[in-house]
């Protein structure tokens, strides 16, 4: 298939521009993630962030509360941290506008009311998710790490999403504060804009 310079401007531009939501895991020793429902656009990144003692973010099943996901799906594995922010992020691309529930397979974070969602809708709500996720006694982790990427704060953004695979692993340790969403400054966006059309000008 022959792409021309402009199909390669408008697909590279909207990778460029996408945006990068941060939700933050477990902060001040809560059992909740902040926010605990965010709005995403295919192709922007939800960027996790954790904090003691230990928590992970797990895709789940809407009709069967604090359960993965039945088909594809997402895990960041057990992340484990000391003190402070941890040094790694788990970073999954959002591949449609649909409901996307999730929450902490640690046992009893879940039924706690450790759950999120990413484009709930009026017929699958929050509440709704966390209602049934209330009181349960067992919480699945899923296993090891799957549908989005473990890396360092800051680190480039990639393009994994939910179902795709990823290196398995944990971190641990105190890591430094991550001062905001990688990518959402306006120079950055510009800056990549500026290297696509020079990619472009040499295709001509």
């Amino acid at each position: 298939m022959h792409i021309t310079p402009l199909s390669a401007i408008a697909t590279l531009v909207a990778h460029a521009t996408a945006a990068t939501i941060v939700v933050s895991v477990g902060q001040n020793g809560a059992l909740a993630f902040s926010p605990s429902s965010v709005t995403a656009s295919t192709g922007d990144i939800v960027e996790y962030h954790f904090f003691p003692p230990a928590h992970s973010v797990v895709m789940g099943d809407f009709n069967n509360a604090c359960a993965p996901a039945i088909t594809g799906g997402f895990s960041s594995g057990l992340i484990s941290t000391s003190s402070g922010e941890n040094a790694n992020v788990f970073r999954v691309t959002v591949n449609s506008t649909n409901p996307i529930f999730f929450y902490c397979g640690v046992p009893g974070h879940c039924g706690a009311g450790m759950t999120g969602a990413i484009n709930p809708s009026a017929s699958q709500t929050l509440v709704m998710y966390q209602s049934k996720a209330q009181g349960a006694t067992t919480s699945d982790p899923a296993d090891g790490v799957f549908g989005g990427q473990l890396v360092a704060a800051g680190a480039t953004a990639t393009t994994a999403q939910p179902g795709e695979s990823s290196t398995p692993g944990t971190s641990s340790g105190a890591g430094s504060i991550y001062g905001g969403p990688a990518g959402s400054g306006a120079g950055r966006v510009l800056g990549s804009v500026a290297g696509v059309l020079g990619v472009v000008l040499l295709m001509l």
